[in-house]
């Protein structure tokens, strides 16, 4: 395998003082399907450990449940409504401003800044270069097995190979013999030893692809979750009174050829019960695969004498849903859908003693006796990815950026969101409530093929959704996408769900003729 030299100017950092290291861990389609969320089910000993020793958002919400729209709204610090991202297909530095990104902010103050795997979303979306050379001080990597995720590389029970959903393999079989998320491991610890010997403070971000479909992970991940333990997700019926447009038809994984042949219709389904039970095993064994390496980046930043030095994010795009509400992949505003892990280790402000010895010891999710929860900082309040860029930069001690005015399209530099950084003092108080917003798009009141991911000219819809510590409320209104406008008069479907007496989402309470205008106003309009 060629690997990139790094030949990385540093300019002099101001005052001569050493600044935090920057490790950003960002994971496709995680949902908070983990050990330190409270599941009991997942093995996820790594992702535990970090959890442990560092601050934890129980409540952490995308702006949008979608890859492309996502990554860009927290990498920028600006919604959706604002980069004008609601699809895979706009970049967003020519589609509506010059946007500066976090990694950029941290290159233009001294940084080497680097991404492995999937960080930016691939394509249009980050200009076929990652947002290289605004964002990144050497060409972003991607792993060369990467081109071999949709092809068909999973063995069937006719010896055949297809191009699966379910797609355990053996890695010694497999093309090149290694996974994408195995290369992004050894690329990441490569280029961390390498920036320590040029004595160069670095932000380093890690795009993880799995548990993102297929669900190709090494087949031995398998035997932690025999099909037989395995449960049905616990409301896996379409709820009576949800909105036919809220609902999203899964088209992506009907494109899978296990999937096709099971002849499933359109756009409800159900999946059959069994092949449920073998996607929530293969989410789950692909969550403990991806947790493996994560252990071994930690624990590589352990054995540089790095732990002292280095800020470790861990976050995922949006998350996805395993059934519930009869829905299966993201493209929607519920909770399994938008909320994400969201963790903080901060050396010397999470840790409240001098960092342990065995920190981020490699742990063998094949060799641990009992699943252990342990105790990190947990915080409970709603808070949005939108608010990583101001919080990652106060934490290592930046300037600070300065809130965005409405609109903001002409600034290159500002937030949208806020900074979580009151957190992490004794004193959490704040003036305004907790609020987590997301939004999404449809192209019709009712699932058609395009209603998961349509493309911008074809919105008519928007989902607008509010997310407090008491309810979610989503308003689903009129748009047009030639002027991003949104018609609130022109209301199309409205839920509420309330999280003391339905958690999971599954009785929409919203009442037409008592909550139209109580919505609007609840929205501020």
């Amino acid at each position: 395998m060629v690997t990139q030299q790094i030949s990385i100017h540093v300019p002099n950092i101001e005052g001569g003082v050493s600044r935090m290291n920057v490790l950003l861990i960002i994971v496709d389609d995680l949902r908070t399907s983990l050990g330190c969320y409270g599941d009991n089910i997942v093995k996820s000993p790594n992702i535990d450990q970090l959890a442990s020793y560092s601050i934890q958002f129980t409540n952490a919400y995308a702006q949008q449940a979608v890859c492309a729209p996502s990554r860009v709204s927290f990498l920028t610090g600006r919604r959706p409504t604002t980069t004008r991202v609601f699809d895979f297909n706009s970049y967003w530095r020519d589609h509506a401003g010059n946007f500066s990104t976090l990694p950029q902010y941290f290159k233009e103050h001294g940084y080497a800044t680097m991404s492995v795997g999937k960080v930016f979303h691939p394509g249009i979306s980050s200009n076929h270069s990652d947002d290289y050379p605004y964002s990144w001080s050497i060409r972003p990597y991607h792993p060369s097995s990467e081109k071999y995720e949709n092809t068909k590389t999973c063995k069937g029970k006719d010896g055949e190979l297809h191009a699966n959903l379910v797609c355990p393999v053996d890695v010694s079989e497999v093309p090149e013999g290694t996974l994408p998320d195995m290369q992004s491991t050894e690329e990441s610890i490569r280029l961390i030893k390498t920036v320590k010997q040029q004595n160069s403070p670095f932000f380093l971000a890690v795009g993880y692809h799995k548990p993102h479909i297929p669900f190709r992970f090494p087949k031995e991940f398998l035997k932690l979750y025999p099909v037989e333990n395995i449960s049905l997700a616990p409301d896996p019926e379409i709820p009576k009174n949800l909105p036919s447009v809220a609902y999203n038809p899964w088209t992506d994984i009907r494109k899978r050829e296990d999937v096709q042949a099971l002849n499933i219709s359109f756009p409800y389904g159900p999946i059959p019960p069994h092949f449920q039970r073998l996607i929530r095993q293969s989410y789950f064994a692909s969550v403990s695969y991806l947790d493996s390496q994560v252990g071994q980046l930690l624990s590589a930043v352990k054995n540089l004498g790095l732990a002292d030095d280095t800020i470790i994010v861990l976050a995922s795009d949006h998350g996805w849903s395993l059934g519930e509400h009869g829905e299966w992949a993201k493209y929607s505003n519920f909770d399994v859908a938008t909320r994400v892990p969201l963790l903080f280790y901060v050396p010397g402000m999470t840790t409240t003693r001098q960092t342990p010895e065995n920190i981020f010891t490699y742990i063998d999710p094949f060799n641990i006796e009992t699943l252990g929860k342990p105790s990190g900082n947990i915080k409970e309040d709603p808070v949005e990815l939108v608010s990583l860029f101001p919080t990652i930069v106060g934490l290592a001690g930046l300037p600070p950026l300065p809130l965005c005015p409405f609109p903001s399209f002409h600034i290159d530099l500002c937030t949208e969101g806020r900074s979580l950084l009151p957190y992490f003092t004794v004193s959490e108080k704040d003036n305004l409530e907790p609020i987590a917003y997301s939004t999404y798009p449809r192209p019709s009141d009712t699932p058609q093929l395009n209603s998961d991911l349509p493309d911008l000219e074809d919105i008519k819809i928007m989902g607008y959704s509010k997310r407090t510590r008491d309810y979610r409320l989503t308003l689903w209104v009129g748009y047009n996408p030639q002027t991003f406008e949104a018609d609130f008069t022109d209301i199309h479907a409205q839920e509420l769900y309330f999280d003391k007496t339905d958690p999971n989402q599954d009785y929409n309470v919203f009442n037409v003729s008592l909550h139209d205008d109580i919505a609007l106003k609840l929205f501020g309009l």
